[in-house]
């Protein structure tokens, strides 16, 4: 499973007039609570916010709505999930 990003860094969520702080504060308790339940039924759970967060405000890692990821975001969110995706599809132990 794949954590919310965190919206809240985008030029939309700027642009929007809410809280980003309280944007980050509920997707990170959402993703605390999905990464707890992945735990206890053996789910890999891949945290994609931390990247999100550093990257997710450039230009480059987003489609043109100012929003959505590109291509590059995606990529960036594939480099985290494929390693334990192969691991677990090669049932070898899970992070």
């Amino acid at each position: 499973m794949l954590a919310i990003p965190d919206w809240g860094v985008t030029p939309f969520a700027a642009g929007s007039g809410r809280d980003v702080a309280q944007i980050a504060r509920e997707l990170d308790a959402y993703n605390a609570t999905a990464a707890a339940v992945c735990a206890e039924h053996n789910i890999a759970f891949i945290d994609t916010a931390p990247v999100s967060r550093a990257r997710g405000g450039e230009a480059a890692m987003l489609a043109d709505d100012g929003l959505h990821p590109s291509a590059a975001l995606y990529t960036l969110w594939y480099e985290q999930a494929y390693p334990v995706a192969y691991r677990h599809l090669n049932d070898e132990v899970l992070p």
